[in-house]
């Protein structure tokens, strides 16, 4: 899903101010079992080097990594470390010698989806192609009793190297 949340057109914001004056409508959008993504979308301004000195504005963004909430997390928490990323982008941008500074706050986008870990659970055959190499191992372990599978491939083959 997409949110996104627009800076009034009026006050200029910093981007610290504003990312805490939002906080409220954005931990409204995280949930438990999502990975959360932000993007805050800023206008930048650089002056030309020329005899009239003009200005040039656009648009950037600055996200921070993606965050996995889950049912344990401490949302407040996460929320502060994301925005101490994202102020650390806009710094790192602004001193990188290019000139731009900080001109106003476009709007902070909120980005999540669905988290799905990784699970094992079931054999798969390795590709001849793979196989052919000779380079792998694939285990699929059947046990003794009453012929079944179980889903520890990885335990096994661990356990029968040493």
């Amino acid at each position: 899903m997409h949110h996104t949340i627009k800076a009034p057109e009026n006050p200029k914001f910093d981007p610290g101010t504003f990312l805490i004056a939002v906080k409220q409508k954005a931990l409204e959008k995280f949930r438990p079992q999502t990975k959360v993504r932000l993007v805050l979308k800023a206008k930048m301004e650089r002056i030309l080097p020329t005899a009239n000195g003009q200005s040039v504005i656009q648009v950037n963004n600055f996200p921070p990594k993606p965050e996995i909430i889950l049912e344990a997390t401490n949302l407040d928490e996460l929320l502060i470390e994301m925005v101490e990323q994202i102020m650390e982008n806009i710094a790192v941008f602004q001193m990188s010698g290019s000139g731009w500074t900080f001109h106003s706050i476009v709007s902070l986008d909120i980005h999540t989806e669905r988290y799905k870990p990784l699970r094992g659970g079931s054999w798969v055959p390795t590709p001849k192609w793979i196989a052919n190499k000779g380079g792998t191992i694939n285990i699929r372990f059947q046990s003794e009793k009453k012929n079944r599978k179980d889903n520890k491939c990885f335990l096994h083959c661990v356990a029968d190297f040493f």
